[in-house]
């Protein structure tokens, strides 16, 4: 099963370069990426909009409503393109097009006949992941600090306060997580203390 996984995965990816894209990307990701982090002021343009309607729609099945999303989420630590000219965009839509066709006949045939269904996410066990790989990452980054001389440039800098920040949030974030956690445990023990009086 993993084999076909993969295999169709490497398809996406290089339908994705022909259309101007990283290798390291599928069409979904992509897609989530400017529909969800591209544009800071959230005034994405009507083509990729569009694109990510259809590739939810045909999804669905087996995905949910939020595919590109998820799939941007799963990639988010990857490297994306950036302002994709016309004739990407347009081998981008010809590509989605006529894949989808396909894949929503074979995908709601399947959902039609109770075979596949939407999974449900674990977002625990997604962020428990995410977090590994990211911890991984900078350990890498440690290590080669530790053996070669880097130049910090300003660039270097700014990367280094952006993540600084990034990990700060994240662990605020988890913080309040575990705060709200130990307060809910602390209501029960006194609710099940008063209904023991």
């Amino acid at each position: 099963m993993n084999f076909f996984i993969n295999f169709f995965i490497s398809i996406d990816q290089l339908g994705n370069v022909l259309a101007g894209g990283n290798p390291d990307n599928t069409i979904s990701s992509r897609i989530g990426y400017y529909t969800e982090e591209y544009y800071p002021s959230k005034k994405v343009p009507l083509k990729w909009t569009l694109f990510k309607k259809i590739i939810n729609f045909t999804f669905f099945p087996i995905d949910g409503h939020q595919h590109c999303k998820e799939a941007y989420f799963n990639d988010a630590g990857e490297e994306f393109d950036r302002d994709t000219n016309d004739i990407a965009v347009a081998i981008l839509a010809i590509i989605i097009i006529i894949s989808c066709f396909f894949i929503i006949i074979l995908l709601y045939t399947l959902y039609a006949f109770r075979i596949v269904s939407p999974k449900k996410i674990n977002r625990t066990k997604n962020i428990k992941q995410r977090l590994r790989i990211a911890e991984a990452k900078l350990k890498g980054v440690y290590s080669e600090l530790n053996q070669y001389q880097v130049t910090v440039d300003t660039e270097l800098d700014e990367i280094i306060d952006e993540t600084q920040n990034t990990i700060e949030e994240i662990v605020q974030k988890i913080d309040g997580i575990l705060n709200l956690k130990q307060r809910l445990q602390n209501f029960k023990i006194k609710k099940q203390n008063t209904n023991n009086n």
